[in-house]
Parts: C-alpha cells; sequence; structure tokens
C-alpha cells in the first residue's frame, strides 16, 4: 500500500479513536445526570421509563466498546499490512467500509438517545 494511503487510514483511525472517546464521555454524562435525576425526589412512577434509558446507555457502552475494539484490530491490520506489503489491501478495504459503516449508525443512534432522553426530561421532570 503506497505511503500516502496507509498515512491516511491511520489518521481516519485515530479520528475514529478521538470521536469514540467523545461519545463515551457524552455517554457518561447522560448517565450521571440520570443519576442526579434518581437522586433527587422525581415522580416514582417514571421509574420504568428511566429503566429504559438506562438499559440504552449500557447498549450505548456496549456498542462503543465494540468499536473501539474493532478499530484495535483495524489498527494492526494496517500494522500487518506494513509488513506484508499489499498481500491483504482487500482485507484492509473491507474492514474500512464496515467501520465507517458502523461509526456512522453509532453516531446517529447516539445522537438520537441523546435527544429522546432530554427531550424526555423536559417534558417529565
Amino acid at each position: 500500500m503506497p505511503g500516502l494511503k496507509l498515512k491516511q487510514l491511520q489518521y481516519e483511525s485515530e479520528t475514529w479513536k478521538r470521536l469514540l472517546g467523545f461519545t463515551m464521555e457524552e455517554n457518561i454524562h447522560l448517565k450521571n445526570r440520570l443519576s442526579e435525576i434518581l437522586r433527587e425526589n422525581f415522580d416514582k412512577s417514571l421509574l420504568e421509563d428511566i429503566e429504559v434509558f438506562q438499559t440504552r446507555f449500557l447498549k450505548a457502552d456496549e456498542m462503543i466498546m465494540l468499536l473501539r475494539n474493532d478499530i484495535g484490530e483495524f489498527d494492526n491490520l494496517l500494522n500487518r499490512e506494513i509488513v506484508e506489503d499489499g498481500a491483504i489491501m482487500k482485507q484492509v478495504s473491507n474492514e474500512l467500509r464496515r467501520i465507517r459503516k458502523n461509526i456512522r449508525t453509532t453516531e446517529e443512534e447516539l445522537g438520537k438517545l441523546k435527544s429522546e432522553f432530554n427531550s424526555y426530561l423536559a417534558e417529565n421532570i
């Protein structure tokens, strides 16, 4: 693989890692907000809805961790590409497409979750 292309893929991988770090911080922030609400005097009839959000936040953590693992494997693949000099380009290309799609989907889902949670709180507390 040409050096510039490899460097671009490494750059993109680093960008994904920063994005996932920010996403993880946002999810932590939302879980902390949920915890604050539970500590305060709130309507106990909302507890079931709050539990649904908590479950969704935990699933978001799982998605983030899976993506982080995928990116780590992608980085390993890029390192192999350096050593094997082009022998695994198709695998790199397939992983690149898959991770890009999963990153995009995760961003959309977590953005939607954050919006739904904030709307729910604005309407119910």
